[in-house]
């Protein structure tokens, strides 16, 4: 006798598994809409298999009801070999792979192959009864052809084993493993049911296995962002891994609210969650149209970003301006009118980015140098200057620890000239770079993108010794260069060690403090205040000179100035081009004239014309640097400068 309990539990376990899939996926995208259909199938498959065999237990069979229990076995062996094809067809959406039918049309036929001979073979069963009959004393029995249903499965089994192997690095070792052993257990169903047929285990084994797959495979909370209800930053990194791994084209929208965190302060964290839960269902509106689906992630702090394998561009650019709409102009909340500012892109893979982490930076910083006033960018529109700025921009922290390991980096030097003594006495050391793909990198794309990614320390042990060598050098050519100028960056500034390190290279080179100029900003001068003054206190009673850069740039003031041992300050280029502005002429006047009053040396930089540097003559600067004598020059160049211009 048949023992139903199995079956029975599969039921139950099913039914429930198919409720938590409603309640949990807000988002029925391919995926999860196969699932549904494999656990239907599966709960179709067991309602089968157990009505059949409580039909054979509770009622006499005789030859009235034989047809009734050919349609159970139909619908049966049907539906439990649907269950190895629906399975790979949810194989084939989780790896994102169904791009590769499309472009293989014959594989599709060969695809649904096995299953087209389960058919065949239970529509010959009709006739021929070469697959399964009731004898004489109604008793189910397997026909001559009935291992052709295990073998078909078996091809589903070996294909999905291989395949899975194949894309095992689309998934962590958990998932792969959950995945792969759907086939074991169902191969341990089916013989577990072979040799003790009383148990009606292999729908149960079967459920089993789903179960794994779904508390496993299918995690919501990784994949679905719990304010917006759409799908994940988790989500968007592994599926852009995955597609860069199986060489998937597609379109990205990115969306970046440039203003977020002003909008975060204002509102308050609920407020701004319910703002982006807002802007999600703007933005599946924009992207509604069924022929042209697209995925939808929320990539956290007022970022979105929309994924879709259409090669229609004029549809993202359309869905991209409608969305564009929600996420710029004015937003009332409450009381409150406020302004919402965003920068919306739309780019191909892989023909922009050819790699994964090349688009992921993009992602990252492509608000910082891309219009934030709400219009759309498309990369493919661009002209071939405008796309070349942006991957260099987006390149920069690879330029840059590239320039790092292949030592690229260049000092060059601007000579100063010395108002008084009527000939060049000193020198600013600016450092340049020169990429192998790019060419000249900007000296500020440079150095900011080293200040973000951390290896402004290692350039600025590099500048550090460099320079050191170079003023060794020219007091060994006997050239008259009093002291070299370069420049600290803010993280310098904040160094624990920095006293040690210019100590350490002063002694490497043998030379005297007063022999190097250390120049700070004033936004350096003015963070982190407290490291900051006791460097440039300890370095100046070493004998370390500073100088204040880019004055008149920030919000420096003199009683600042006065506060900390500084020899110099550098006039910022800004203010000199605007020396003829009587307001400004006036401040500039008054506050070089302040400056001098208490002992600080003047630098005028920028300087590119005659009048501005009689201008600046007249107000009794120091020093001038600019155009008007020498650009930055590299050191051969420099020292054969010096030699000529001070001869004369």
């Amino acid at each position: 006798m048949k023992i139903l309990y199995f079956d029975i539990s599969a039921i139950l376990i099913m039914l429930i598994m198919i409720a938590v899939l409603f309640v949990q996926n807000k988002q029925w995208n391919i995926i999860n809409k196969l699932l549904l259909i494999l656990y239907i199938n599966v709960l179709f498959t067991t309602v089968f298999d157990l009505w059949s065999e409580a039909y054979n237990i509770w009622f006499l069979a005789n030859e009235t009801d034989s047809v009734f229990r050919y349609f159970l076995y139909y619908g049966y062996f049907l539906s439990r070999n649907m269950t190895p094809l629906l399975f790979q067809l949810y194989l084939f959406s989780i790896t994102d792979t169904w791009h590769i039918l499309k472009k293989k049309p014959w594989l599709k036929p060969l695809f649904a192959a096995p299953y087209i001979v389960v058919c065949l073979l239970l529509f010959s069963n009709v006739f021929f009864h070469n697959v399964f009959y009731f004898n004489n004393e109604l008793i189910y029995t397997r026909g001559p052809m009935f291992y052709g249903l295990h073998l078909c499965a078996f091809v589903y089994f070996v294909s999905g084993i291989i395949f899975l192997l194949a894309y095992r690095k689309v998934f962590p070792i958990d998932k792969l493993t959950a995945l792969i052993c759907f086939y074991p257990w169902n191969l341990l169903a089916i013989l577990v049911q072979a040799f003790i047929p009383e148990y009606l285990v292999e729908m149960f084994l079967n459920t089993v296995s789903l179960f794994m797959v779904s508390s496993i495979v299918q995690r919501p909370e990784e994949v679905i962002d719990p304010v917006t209800g759409i799908l994940s930053h988790i989500a968007y990194r592994a599926d852009m891994k995955k597609a860069f791994y199986l060489r998937k084209p597609f379109r990205i929208v990115v969306a970046q609210l440039v203003n977020y965190q002003s909008l975060l302060t204002i509102l308050g964290s609920d407020a701004c969650g319910g703002l982006m839960k807002q802007l999600s269902t703007d933005m599946k509106n924009a992207f509604k149209d069924p022929l042209f689906s697209a995925d939808l992630y929320y990539l956290e702090n007022g970022m979105f970003a929309a994924v879709s394998g259409s090669d229609d561009s004029e549809y993202c650019r359309r869905a991209a301006r409608s969305f564009s709409d929600s996420v710029n102009g004015s937003l009332q909340m409450g009381k409150l009118i406020l302004e919402m500012n965003s920068c919306l892109c739309v780019f191909r893979c892989p023909e922009d980015f050819e790699d994964y982490d090349k688009m992921m930076s993009f992602v990252n910083s492509f608000s910082s140098f891309l219009p934030a006033d709400g219009s759309v960018t498309c990369l493919e529109d661009e002209d071939d200057r405008q796309q070349f700025n942006i991957h260099l921009r987006n390149d920069i922290d690879h330029i840059v620890s590239n320039a790092i390991e292949k030592n690229l980096f260049k000092m060059y030097y601007q000579p100063i000239y010395s108002v008084k003594e009527k000939r060049f006495t000193s020198a600013e050391a600016l450092i340049r770079l020169k990429d192998e793909k790019y060419g000249f990198i900007s000296p500020e794309l440079l150095i900011t993108a080293a200040e973000r990614n951390g290896t402004i320390l290692q350039i600025g042990d590099f500048v550090l010794d460099s320079v050191c060598r170079f003023m060794a050098e020219c007091l060994g050519m006997k050239l008259p260069i009093e002291y070299i100028e370069l420049n600290l960056s803010m993280k310098q500034c904040v160094q624990m060690d920095l006293k040690d390190k210019v100590l350490f290279y002063l002694s490497k080179y043998e030379l005297k403090p007063e022999q190097i100029n250390l120049e700070i900003t004033e936004t350096a001068a003015n963070t982190a205040q407290d490291i900051v003054e006791e460097n440039i206190r300890s370095l100046s009673e070493h004998g370390v000179a500073f100088s204040l850069d880019d004055y008149g740039t920030g919000y420096s003031n003199l009683s600042r100035v006065i506060s900390l041992p500084f020899k110099i300050v550098k006039i910022d280029k800004s203010m000199t081009d605007k020396v003829f502005d009587s307001k400004i002429n006036a401040v500039l006047k008054n506050n070089l004239r302040l400056l001098k009053e208490i002992g600080i040396e003047i630098v005028v930089e920028g300087i590119e014309k005659k009048a501005q540097l009689c201008q600046f003559e007249e107000m009794g600067c120091d020093f001038v640097q600019g155009y008007y004598y020498s650009a930055p020059l590299p050191e051969k160049d420099f020292l054969k400068f010096i030699k000529t211009e001070n001869h004369q």
